[in-house]
């Protein structure tokens, strides 16, 4: 987790949990309307000015690099933010979206 005074890393690790819960929810082939809330409220919930909010939306629709996520997590407390923030998209209904999280 970055330092209190890092902005720069505070935000990084905003976008990474962002996209952890984008391929979440993405994990069993589509994105309903539930999951693509809770995304939305983890966007306004960064304080991001709206433009910054806009381009973390329009990564709604992008390809999302499940490997890029995996090695972001550079410490156990990383690793657990992005567990939860992705467990926090989805309800695990499916086998894919279980081994997503299993990942």
């Amino acid at each position: 987790m970055p330092p209190e005074g890092d902005t720069a890393g505070r935000e990084t690790l905003g976008l990474t949990l962002v996209r952890a819960m984008i391929a979440a929810a993405r994990a069993d082939g589509r994105l309903d309307a539930q999951e693509s809330q809770a995304i939305i409220q983890r966007i306004e919930s960064l304080g991001l000015d709206p433009e910054s909010q806009a381009l973390l939306v329009e990564e709604m629709g992008r390809p999302v690099d499940v490997d890029e996520i995996v090695d972001s997590a550079t410490s156990p407390e990383v690793a657990a933010e992005i567990y939860i923030a992705s467990l926090l998209a989805i309800d695990v209904d499916t086998a894919a979206e279980e081994s997503y999280l299993n990942m």
